[in-house]
């Protein structure tokens, strides 16, 4: 089939596709995309496509003219009933055919005229076919019997085809294959591409090279050929003959003969349903009884719990409470498909600080004083401490495609009750678990259903690490969105195949309007798009194959889906299994990055690396640099030079080390000293990224750089924003023309309606262009991890230099989208695996590459910058010791990091009074658990007042850390409120970050940042990558039985000790810290031995 070019927006398409794409955009020029051959009048080259018509003169000829010009040939009473015209759609589908006919002529001569055509289509003229034998010559037929395009075209004849004939019989001169033929009329000249457009052509060639997948299937929708899939009622045979046209209560069609949707789909599940698949009866324990499709166990790659750090803290050793199915898989939140279901607003937007509306009461029952809710989000990521010993191994089960199939065939099998989408989260669990106990979780720990998914330090081939992944991204999403069930199957008719299609009614269907956001449809997006995953399952997912839309067709009633398995896939399609044994799960569009990132790691530089099997080679050799800065100290130099001389570099930066000093200096010299450019520099975080970008915001050497941010931060990222002169969307939007600014600031304020969808389709050409030019001109981008596998960097043909910032925050998963970049031939990491990981509730999810390299051995000598220049050295003393050590030494003095009037640059605050508080809230269908401790905040409002009024310390260098997220809520109300730190009665703002995409599943308010009057609230999770001057940390735990959770994680502890320049403040109970670990004991001794605990702050 020929592909179209649209060159008002390089749109590369089919004929259907591409006449859709006309009809609603009103482009009018479109080329051959093979031939380039742009598509006009052979009479007045008129290239506007909607006024041209393909003629078809019966079975003379065919020509392509405008509207003017056959008006002009021929009277309305001359014109023959066959034209092709993007009106009927059938301009573009018919271009083949009058390409072949105008192009015709005598295949030994190249004479175009005195042609005959025989049934195998060859051609001969006149005086070439009087040469051949009488044998040969048989069965042909001349162009002038009227009948020369049925036989040449394979065109069935009708009974008028002679009733019109063309005026002077079959047209010459057309056709680029006849030697002796003469042009008509001299065709236009070529004119040379301009740089605009040299780009434009490059950037299209780079997308559609960016943008596919290699599939083991050539099939089409078109040439897809297979079986519906059979109903339960078709199986079972339980419904009778004169019923079988009616659908069923999932609202599918079953025996439909025509094919034809029923009009309504009820989606509701009422009573039993009939013919529903027996389902084994559970066991004592809520388990359905062993199958054998479990994997078996690859004891090889299968990593004992005790090899692996722990992200957990303190896990509870017993494991008889389990979650039951109701809340693994009922109350998703709803899936935010597109970019304008992200957090958006300003970087300092005014939020309530109850976000979410919890049940808060002492253990004794009684309410809080205020009778103030606070903040519900449980949202702070889960540690890596010492592994609990009783945590078991993997067992495999995450390596195929098959899982343990724990769920409820029951539970499985229920239609999801519509009655939850109408805007209410909460789940409606009591009618399947009335007598099933809701577990509870704390807050950063994982679900107790997932802890065996532990992660694996190694990998025996690609297919393993991609399947291994995958399930993962299955589990986690599964805890996010919910599944679909109405739609149709049809198989394959060979069970080797590797594709198969859905289709799915649009109207009325509630699960698909839970994937759009609103006016979507209106503006022509599709609920699906090309290679966006979707994970086909089981009833009971005792089995999942993982799938990629390989095409799509939408029309107003439905959208038809062929669907293809990813190469990694164990399994067959279960050709023979109803549609009512199957349900599917849609991905979001991170996890669709990290999907397609898989398909496209094939780069061998790295594929070792991740397998986790062979040493990464390490090459020493001392180029010749010439330093922009004369203060680097050592381990800065050999960290660069390293840089320079090998594929992967792995560098690990403590606490205050100069990283992004580093990463700037490796950057200019890999642009002065070897043109490695350009350079793609990403991070977790958005705040790595600017603390990166702002260094070479004023660059003397003319480094032309970009700043990308995601949809939904550009309104943040705006003019007025220290970078906002280097962000891509600012300088797209200052060369957008004033109607496609007004069309841009419509759909940014909530008047989408008033945009027409051709209105929207010009806005994003023109968007794509011009960020198209700008890219693929920069030699530095700076983006984040999830970022960088968006449209935008499709554009560029290869990425040979790439660092990734933070890369302990960066999930593997999510790493492998800067990894799967094109034409990479050097990947920095710079991290630090002392410091807190990304979060996930599955554990697989948790680890980062940089860590696995590490700790599976392959990467043998890390380099680490070893000089802090951030704390107090009283300050970094014990973090220095324990965390790192003694590796890590001191770049300042106590002189240079003094504040006047402060006698104690750490300062341990005792509270025991006030136990803490238990609060409870629900959140993704999961009931947890966090803490607040009133007491805590009052003291530390107390503390504020002695920075502020006393030590005269600004706003802005104060900083609150907290491990709990209500606490963080708790103390921001407090300050919000109290009219010495707020005089002006400010509303609280929020800096809401990008972190993973699994740390944005755990929760919306996980990253975010409290701001009252300039003093920053953060959890100790969300602040790392922060500093302040002055750092208070409220401990919150306070219980006789010295229980303190994740605040024992070594990780956590070591981010929230470092924060600080001049000043830490701790505020807590040291007696329930020093029981709660062995890590809290020793810092509570070593605070004890240097004197550095209080009782109130009069010494201070």
């Amino acid at each position: 089939m020929s592909k179209f070019q649209c060159i008002t927006c390089n749109e590369v398409l089919d004929s259907d596709a591409m006449m859709r794409h006309l009809s609603s955009t009103r482009h009018k020029t479109v080329i051959d995309a093979h031939s380039e051959e742009e598509v006009s009048c052979e009479d007045c080259q008129n290239s506007n496509v909607h006024q041209l018509q393909i003629i078809r003169f019966g079975g003379e000829d065919m020509s392509l003219l405008c509207t003017p010009c056959l008006n002009k040939e021929y009277a309305a009473s001359e014109r023959p009933s066959t034209a092709y015209s993007l009106s009927n759609g059938s301009l573009l589908r018919f271009w083949d055919a009058y390409s072949k006919v105008r192009d015709c002529c005598c295949e030994e001569c190249g004479n175009e005229s005195h042609l005959n055509v025989n049934s195998k289509k060859q051609v001969f003229c006149d005086d070439c076919l009087r040469k051949k034998s009488e044998s040969v010559s048989k069965g042909f037929i001349s162009e002038d019997s009227g009948r020369f395009l049925y036989l040449f075209l394979g065109i069935k004849e009708t009974t008028n085809a002679s009733r019109f004939k063309k005026k002077g019989g079959r047209r010459l001169g057309r056709g680029k294959k006849g030697k002796k033929a003469e042009s008509v009329k001299k065709p236009k000249e070529k004119k040379p591409l301009t740089v605009h457009q040299q780009l434009a052509k490059k950037a299209y060639e780079n997308k559609k090279s960016n943008n596919t997948i290699e599939g083991d299937s050539s099939l089409s929708l078109k040439s897809f050929k297979g079986h519906k899939a059979a109903s339960e009622s078709d199986q079972s045979k339980v419904i009778s003959s004169n019923t079988k046209n009616v659908p069923s209560a999932r609202g599918k069609l079953h025996g439909n003969p025509q094919g034809k949707p029923s009009g309504k789909a009820d989606v509701k599940s009422q009573g039993k349903s009939h013919g529903k698949p027996q389902v084994k009866p559970q066991s004592k324990s809520g388990k359905l009884p062993a199958t054998n499709n479990k994997p078996a166990t690859n004891s090889k790659n299968s990593v004992s719990t005790a090899a692996v750090p722990s992200k957990r803290g303190n896990t509870p050793k017993s494991s008889s409470s389990k979650f039951s199915p109701a809340v693994l898989q009922g109350d998703e939140t709803k899936r935010q498909q597109s970019s304008g279901g992200k957090q958006s607003g300003g970087k300092r937007s005014s939020g309530k600080i109850n976000d979410a509306n919890l049940s808060i009461s002492k253990q004794t029952g009684s309410k809080i004083n205020s009778g103030k809710q606070s903040s519900g989000k449980l949202d702070a990521r889960r540690s890596t401490g010492v592994k609990s010993k009783d945590s078991k191994q993997i067992n495999g089960k995450q390596a195929g495609n098959e899982s343990s199939g724990k769920q409820s065939g029951k539970q499985g099998n229920k239609r999801n009750d519509t009655k939850q989408d109408n805007g209410d989260a909460k789940l409606s669990s009591q009618s399947t678990t009335e007598s099933t106990p809701v577990a509870e979780y704390e807050e950063g720990e994982p679900l107790r259903e997932m802890i065996k998914y532990v992660p694996k330090l190694t990998y025996s081939d690609p297919d393993d690490y991609f399947n291994t992944y995958s399930y993962a991204l299955y589990l986690e999403e599964k805890l996010q969105n919910k599944f679909l069930q109405n739609f149709q199957i049809t198989w394959p008719n060979n069970d080797k195949e590797t594709v198969f299609v859905v289709k799915m009614d649009l109207n009325n269907n509630i699960e698909l309007e839970r994937l759009l956001p609103k006016n979507a449809l209106k503006l022509g997006r599709p609920p699906f798009v090309n290679l966006q995953p979707l994970i086909l399952a089981t009833q009971d997912e005792s089995k999942v194959w993982y799938t990629y839309v390989k095409e799509f067709q939408m029309n107003r009633r439905d959208t038809t889906l062929l669907l293809e398995l990813y190469p990694w896939n164990k399994i067959k399609l279960p050709i023979k299994h109803s549609n009512d044994q199957m349900k599917i799960l849609p991905c979001g569009a991170q996890t669709s990055r990290i999907y397609f990132a898989m398909t496209r790691a094939k780069n061998p530089r790295f594929i070792d690396l991740i397998m986790g099997q062979k040493p990464i080679k390490q090459i020493s050799f001392t180029n010749r640099l010439n330093y922009s800065k004369d203060n680097f100290n050592e381990s800065q130099k050999n960290a660069i030079q390293h840089v320079l001389n090998n594929s992967v570099t792995v560098l690990q930066g403590p606490p205050g080390t100069g990283k992004t000093s580093t990463i700037e200096e490796l950057i200019i010299q890999m642009i002065r000293n070897f043109s490695s450019w350009p350079i793609l520099c990403v991070a977790a975080s958005n705040i790595a990224i600017d603390n990166i970008a702002e260094k070479f915001i004023d660059n003397k050497d003319g480094i032309r750089i970009l700043r990308i941010v995601s949809d939904s931060k550009e309104s943040q990222y705006n003019k007025d924003h220290p970078l906002g002169k280097i962000c891509l969307h600012n300088i797209v939007n200052d060369q957008l023309s004033p109607q496609l600014r007004e069309v841009q600031h419509k759909l940014r304020t909530g008047k989408a309606h008033e945009v027409s969808k051709n209105q929207y389709n010009n806005l994003s050409t023109a968007q794509n262009q011009i960020a198209d030019r700008y890219i693929m001109q920069a030699q530095i981008l700076f983006t984040t991890t999830i970022t960088a596998g968006g449209r935008r960097l499709k554009a560029i043909k290869e990425l040979p230099v790439v660092v990734m910032d933070e890369s302990t925050q960066s999930s593997e998963a999510a790493t492998l989208v800067p990894l799967s970049l094109p034409g990479i031939r050097k990947f920095v990491f710079v991290g630090d695996e002392k410091q807190l990981s990304s979060f996930s509730q599955i554990p697989q999810l948790e680890m980062s590459l940089f860590e696995r390299v590490l700790l599976n051995g392959c990467y043998k000598n890390p380099h680490m910058l070893d000089t802090q220049y951030r704390m107090h050295p009283i300050i970094s003393e014990f973090p220095r010791q324990r965390f790192y050590g003694g590796l890590l030494k001191d770049g300042v003095t106590d002189e240079q990091k003094s504040w006047p009037s402060i006698r104690y640059p750490l300062f341990f605050l005792r509270c025991d009074l006030g136990n803490e508080t238990k609060v409870s809230g629900s959140q993704n269908g999961l009931r947890g658990y966090t803490y607040i401790n009133h007491h805590e905040c009052q003291l530390l409002l107390q503390i504020v007042y002695k920075l502020i009024l006393d030590k005269k310390v600004p706003r802005h260098q104060i900083g609150i850390v907290t491990p709990y997220s209500a606490q963080r809520d708790a103390i921001s109300e407090l300050l919000v409120q109290d009219r010495i730190v707020n005089p002006q009665g400010l509303a609280m703002e929020q800096e809401i970050d990008e972190m993973d995409p699994f740390d944005a599943m755990a929760g919306n308010k996980k990253n975010s940042i409290n701001i009252v009057n300039d003093i920053y609230i953060a959890t100790v999770d969300s602040f790392q990558g922060h500093e302040k001057n002055f750092i208070l940390f409220s401990t919150v735990r306070n219980n006789p039985l010295g229980k303190i959770g994740f605040v024992s994680d070594a990780r956590r502890m070591n981010v929230a000790l470092t924060r600080a320049k001049n000043g830490l403040i701790l505020v807590g109970n040291d007696h329930t810290l020093r029981n709660g670990s062995d890590l809290w004991k020793d810092y509570i001794d070593y605070l004890n031995s240097r004197q550095l605990i209080f009782a109130d702050m009069s010494g201070y």
